[in-house]
């Protein structure tokens, strides 16, 4: 079960949550699993955050959580994440600026869903979902560290405007080991993520 939406904030508010969030795939997650979450309010479309989420060739100008990310999916327009395309983001986790001290995180785009063209989706309608994204993490086995990254898109039609809300689940034998080494970064880095969206979106205005 997703969880409830959040209430509208022009502040990027991120946190890491004990006990973890379920998510689409892996479902409820128990031990030392936690979850990194960050939301904040849009001032533009559903389809315009989408868009800006999708198109990592404009990364570069706008996200310096990942500056950089690589497409491996053979065939697939090397400039934009589709569903089933395995990817990998090159993470600035320590706001360092240079390549030579990325972390090279790779994933597969499990999910893109349009909940308007769903017509059996009624939790989400009332959610007021418009789009989810889902990420699954590959960069390690399962048994290791899993990871899941679900990005929401939420209209509020009572005029509050649109609430991107992007939560990541980790969990394994090293998730309490990830949690220490970079789980106060995670959260810094979700909020300025979710802050250089916001500010890139609202500016192509």
């Amino acid at each position: 079960m997703p969880p409830p939406p959040p209430s509208p904030q022009h502040k990027a508010q991120a946190t890491l949550i004990q006990p973890p969030l379920p998510t689409p795939h892996w479902g409820p997650q128990t031990g030392s699993a936690f979850t990194v979450r960050a939301n904040i309010t849009i001032n533009a479309t559903a389809d315009a955050i989408l868009d800006a989420l999708l198109n990592t060739a404009d990364y570069p100008r706008w996200n310096s959580f990942v500056p950089r990310v690589t497409i491996s999916t053979a065939g697939n327009d090397k400039s934009r994440l589709a569903q089933g395309v395995t990817f990998t983001e090159h993470v600035d986790m320590f706001r360092n600026g240079r390549p030579s001290g990325m972390i090279r995180m790779k994933l597969v785009m499990t999910t893109l869903q349009d909940h308007h063209q769903s017509q059996d989706d009624a939790g989400a309608h009332a959610r007021g979902e418009r789009y989810t994204v889902v990420w699954l993490g590959r960069a390690l086995p399962d048994w290791a560290l899993r990871s899941e990254r679900v990005h929401r898109i939420m209209v509020d039609e009572g005029g509050g405007g649109v609430t991107y809300d992007v939560y990541e689940t980790f969990s394994g034998v090293l998730a309490g080991v990830t949690r220490l080494v970079v789980g106060r970064a995670l959260v810094e880095r979700f909020a300025q993520w979710n802050e250089e969206l916001k500010g890139y979106v609202e500016g192509r205005r």
